[in-house]
């Protein structure tokens, strides 16, 4: 038996508490749950290994109302709101399998099943991306907290990439554009992919019914115990702390990921003021902006491989590489 908590719409801060609340309470006798929901406003989030102040403009949230919270799991910052329908599935770790691909197989084969099952070609690219013709349809996240192994997500009824984009912390314009495109191309929803977009209760329905199928036990609607409430209570102080939103931080050229092997970086040719916006897509130039002086016509970079026209991408910022090879060539043909 698996327990389901249907709970509605709740508040952001809530949408984010109740699975680290639900994971700390965890225990070996507590039964494997699985959590639907909504936010009921928009927010932003960013993963465990992320400052929130080195990847989103905070002052444009701010005057938004954008609550901005920081997650327990990894991943980068996402904008979630009513628009998306949220899956939590919580196990405890002693009854999930071992190997991180075989947790993300096991627990996301339901929704890639349920999407199926609305009428959309859904695949599980590995470890963790559902796609739907190439493009990502759910943001997906796992890790282990406490005693319990947890996996999240969200199936898009709708996404709007510019709000996304705007808060994004962009180091330039050019960079802010390529990011957007890579959005509107990469990204996709139900509305976007099908004639009538469902309901969210036909979506919550269709999710139930597979993760039934796909873990072969039956979902039994429950409620959190109080001993879950108060942990619930505890996640939501500590998620909201300032302190705790603006801890992590990773590599700061590590690129912008917009979808699974999509991201763009920023970087310049040392020496030069040749700057280089960049989206690599599976290790393909996807496309570039280049500006400074001088400026060399690098469209025909487009579609070729990175580690090709710059191997040392590898050891450091791929926009760098590049840039440096523009201003190579720049002076050998000037």
């Amino acid at each position: 038996m698996i327990r389901r908590l249907d709970l509605g719409v709740v508040s952001p801060l809530a949408s984010q508490a109740i699975y680290h609340g639900l994971a700390d309470a965890m225990q070996a006798t507590t039964p494997d749950t699985i959590v639907f929901c909504s936010p009921a406003a928009p927010y932003f989030c960013v993963g465990y290994h992320q400052n929130a102040a080195e990847v989103l403009d905070l002052d444009l949230c701010r005057r938004h109302d954008w609550p901005v919270f920081r997650r327990k799991i990894g991943g980068g910052a996402v904008y979630l709101d009513q628009a998306q329908l949220f899956y939590h599935v919580i196990v405890h770790r002693s009854r999930a399998p071992f190997a991180v691909d075989r947790i993300y197989a096991r627990y996301l084969a339901a929704p890639v099943l349920a999407l199926r099952r609305l009428g959309l070609e859904a695949r599980l690219a590995p470890p963790n991306e559902i796609e739907v013709g190439g493009r990502r349809i759910a943001g997906t996240g796992g890790g282990q907290i406490g005693e319990a192994v947890v996996v999240v997500g969200n199936v898009l009824f709708d996404f709007p990439d510019a709000r996304m984009a705007r808060a994004w912390r962009a180091p330039s314009t050019p960079f802010r554009r390529l990011a957007r495109e890579g959005l509107r191309r990469y990204l996709t929803t139900l509305r976007r992919e099908l004639p009538v977009c469902p309901a969210p209760a036909a979506v919550r329905a269709a999710l139930a019914a597979a993760y039934a199928d796909t873990l072969g036990a039956p979902l039994v609607g429950g409620a959190l115990t109080a001993r879950e409430r108060a942990a619930v209570r505890a996640a939501e102080r500590e998620l909201a702390r300032a302190s705790f939103v603006l801890a992590g931080g990773g590599r700061r050229d590590a690129g912008l990921k917009i979808a699974r092997g999509v991201y763009v970086f920023e970087g310049r040719a040392p020496g030069t003021d040749l700057r280089v916006s960049l989206r690599v897509r599976h290790g393909m130039v996807d496309a570039l902006a280049v500006r400074g002086r001088p400026a060399p016509d690098a469209q025909a970079l487009i579609g070729q491989p990175l580690a090709a026209l710059a191997p040392p991408a590898a050891e450091k910022n791929p926009a760098d590489a590049v840039g440096e090879l523009l201003a190579a060539g720049a002076r050998v043909t000037g």
